[in-house]
């Protein structure tokens, strides 16, 4: 059942108006980004911490079961990325891991080894093979111990969001480990924002040097929550544009 729904042929998984919009792309005077996969947990139907159990109790108890699983969902992205890509050229792919809590991944490097790579394997053979320059990861808090991982498969871009802070995802201690082969986009603790302009100050601090070394987008390292007040945002903005242009 689980396959029959992840068809890759389904006629409903492209907008009626593709033709058009494949069209329109060629003369695009933007980035234009394909996302491949929504990685581990979500692949296994995990939304809270009640979903996580079951979907570990998987793996440990069905580890073939959850192999499978996961493999039908990167049949799909492979088989998606071969249609599209052959039709348009991006810029980028995008691949979203939530896989990490504050203090590390939620699972071993190992058993990522085991359940990920085969999958992200088959989907980057098409994207290298339509000479994709930029593969991004998007990971969520502390994925630290995974970065060697996600360099060995191709990826040449970090975007980690909601990262704590310390040491472990500080792009400064990653730019000097993995050096500028890696790029990297976001960095800006979002939580910041909530505090004083000092807070602020401090947290746009490591922007000059990672631009200077290139290979940086400075963002949020998350989204704009409501409880921000409009002139911290507001404050965060001028500062960063005033570094950006300096």
């Amino acid at each position: 059942m689980f396959r029959k729904r992840l068809n890759p042929e389904n006629r409903k998984r492209f907008p009626s108006d593709w033709a058009e919009q494949v069209k329109a792309w060629r003369t695009r005077d933007y980035p234009l980004i394909l996302g491949l996969h929504p990685g581990f947990f979500l692949t296994l139907g995990v939304e809270d911490w009640k979903s996580f159990y079951p979907a570990i109790c998987l793996i440990n108890d069905e580890p073939e079961l959850a192999h499978g699983i996961l493999q039908a969902q990167a049949e799909l992205s492979a088989s998606l990325a071969e249609r599209i890509l052959a039709e348009v050229k991006v810029d980028a792919v995008l691949f979203s891991e939530p896989i990490g809590g504050n203090h590390g991944s939620l699972i071993s490097p190992r058993m990522y080894r085991k359940f990920m790579l085969p999958g992200y394997r088959d989907i980057l053979e098409v994207v290298k093979r339509h000479a994709v320059p930029w593969i991004i990861m998007r990971t969520y808090a502390n994925t630290h111990v995974l970065l060697p991982e996600w360099l060995e498969l191709g990826v040449n871009i970090l975007w980690a969001v909601e990262a704590p802070l310390g040491l472990a995802m500080d792009y400064r201690s990653i730019r000097k480990e993995y050096g500028g082969d890696l790029r990297l986009i976001g960095g800006i603790d979002a939580d910041a924002l909530r505090g004083s302009e000092d807070d602020i100050r401090q947290a746009l601090e490591p922007v000059p040097e990672l631009l200077e070394k290139g290979g940086y987008i400075p963002m949020l390292d998350g989204r704009v929550r409501v409880d921000i007040r409009w002139a911290n945002y507001c404050y965060y903005r001028s500062r960063l544009s005033e570094i950006v242009s300096g």
